[in-house]
C-alpha cells in the first residue's frame, strides 16, 4: 500500500492522532534494538537482539532482506550516501563498526578505534561521513572512504555514559557527557572541544526518582536544531535550548516508566541498553510532535509546539507536560524503537514485533 508524503499531507499535531496501525511483522525472534531510514525515506533497517539486520521497503510495507551478524551482533545500523551498504555497531567480540554491502552480505570497511561499547552512530545529513560516541570516553568522526577517524576528541563519560548526535546542520554535535553536562562540538575544530556546554544536573531526578537518572539518548528537534531532546532512564525526555542551555520542559506518563530501580549496583552503559539508547524516542519533522514507546506496550505522543514557542528567552521556567494521547494496542512488551518517516507520513515502533502506523 502507497502512502502519501508529508510534502502532499499536511502534518501537523493534530494528524497524529489519526494514525492507526496498517501492518505487523512478527518474524523477529527478539527485541528490536534500533532502525534507521534511507535518505529518501523509501527503505528503513532494522537490528535486533536475535543478531539480525532487517531491511524493509517503507512505501509498500514489506519486508525485503534479512541478513544476520551472528559473530559480532549488531546495533544502531546506518544507511550511507552508498546505495547498497550500510554501517553497524557490533556488540560482541570487539567494538568495531563495520562497513557491509547488503546486497552481496561482504564487508567493505571496518572502522576500528573504540575500546568501549558504541552508544551512538549517526551519518552526517549528506551521508558521507559517520559520527560515533561510546563508552571510552570518545567522539569519533568517520569518512567512508578511510579506515582511520578523521577527528577523534576525548569528552569522558565512561562512568555516566554517553550519547551524542548530530544537529539538522550536520555542523554541529551535541554530547550528554556522565549524564551530567551537555557540551556542543563544531565538527570542523573537533580537537578544540566543546564551543558551549551547560549543567543539566538540576534536572536529572524529574521522574521522582531519588537517584540520578542516566541520559540514554539525544536527538536535536528539528528543524533549525534549536532545542534538544534527551531521553532518561528514570522515564522522562526531556527538552533543553540549545541557544541558552535552560531546561524547556518534561514530558512523562504513567507507561513512561523508569527501568533505573537500582542504579548503584549497575553500570550506566546497563541502564543505557534498558532504555534503548534512546531509539525509542522520535519527533516528526516538523518539529511539533514527539513520540514515545513506552514499557506498557504504547506510544505515547506530544504537541510539543506550544511548550517550545516563546521558549528562545534565557530564564523560562521549565514545564511538566502529559502526553495528548497513545497509540495503543499493537506490542505487547516494551516498545524499544520509535521512529518517524522523516519524508514519508507514517512511523514505525518495535518491540519484538514491528508496526507500520499511518494515517486512517
Amino acid at each position: 500500500m502507497l502512502r502519501k508524503d508529508p510534502l502532499n499531507s499536511a502534518l501537523n499535531p493534530a494528524v497524529i492522532k489519526e494514525f492507526s496501525m496498517a501492518k505487523k511483522f512478527t518474524d523477529n525472534k527478539a527485541a528490536v534494538s534500533s532502525l534507521d531510514y534511507n535518505m529518501t525515506g523509501t527503505f528503513c533497517i532494522t537490528t535486533s537482539l536475535d543478531e539480525s539486520l532487517r531491511i524493509y521497503d517503507c512505501l509498500r510495507g514489506t519486508r525485503e532482506q534479512v541478513l544476520y551478524s551472528k559473530k559480532y551482533g549488531c546495533n544502531l545500523a546506518q544507511f550511507t550516501s552508498q546505495p547498497g551498504y550500510v554501517a553497524y555497531a557490533s556488540t560482541k567480540i570487539n567494538d568495531t563498526i563495520r562497513y557491509l554491502s547488503f546486497e552481496t552480505n561482504q564487508y567493505l570497511r571496518y572502522f576500528v578505534g573504540h575500546s568501549g561499547f558504541v552508544t551512538s552512530l549517526q551519518r552526517n545529513p549528506e551521508g558521507n561521513f559517520l559520527m560515533s560516541a561510546a563508552m571510552d570516553g570518545t567522539v569519533r568522526l568517520w569518512d567512508l572512504n578511510v579506515v582511520n577517524p578523521t577527528g577523534t576528541v576525548d569528552i569522558g563519560g565512561r562512568n555516566g555514559g554517553v550519547s551524542a548526535a548530530y544537529d539538522p546542520s550536520g555542523m554541529v554535535v551535541a554530547v550528554a557527557v556522565d549524564s551530567s553536562q551537555i557540551q556542543l562540538l563544531d565538527i570542523r575544530e573537533l580537537s578544540r572541544g566543546a564551543f558551549s556546554s551547560w549543567s543539566i544536573g538540576s534536572a536529572k531526578t524529574t521522574g521522582g526518582s531519588s537517584s540520578p537518572a542516566v541520559v540514554s539518548g539525544i536527538k536535536f528537534v528539528p528543524p533549525l536544531g534549536d532545542f534538544l531532546m534527551l531521553a532518561m532512564t528514570d522515564g522522562t525526555s526531556q527538552i533543553w535550548n540549545t541557544q541558552t542551555g535552560d531546561f524547556v520542559a518534561s514530558l512523562t506518563s504513567s507507561g513512561h516508566a523508569s527501568v533505573d530501580e537500582n542504579p548503584r549496583d549497575t553500570v550506566a552503559i546497563d541502564n543505557m541498553k534498558q532504555s534503548f539508547l534512546g531509539q525509542n524516542i522520535s519527533i516528526t519533522p516538523d518539529g511539533k510532535s514527539v513520540l514515545y514507546g513506552c514499557r506498557n506496550g504504547n506510544i505515547a505522543y506530544w504537541d510539543v509546539s506550544q511548550v517550545l514557542l516563546g521558549q528562545t528567552d534565557a530564564g523560562a521556567q521549565p514545564k511538566a507536560v502529559s502526553p495528548d494521547g497513545l497509540w495503543s494496542g499493537s506490542h505487547t512488551g516494551p516498545v524499544g524503537v520509535c521512529a518517524f518517516n522523516p519524508f514519508v507520513m507514517e512511523c514505525f515502533t518495535a518491540a519484538t514485533s514491528l508496526s507500520i502506523w499511518s494515517l486512517r
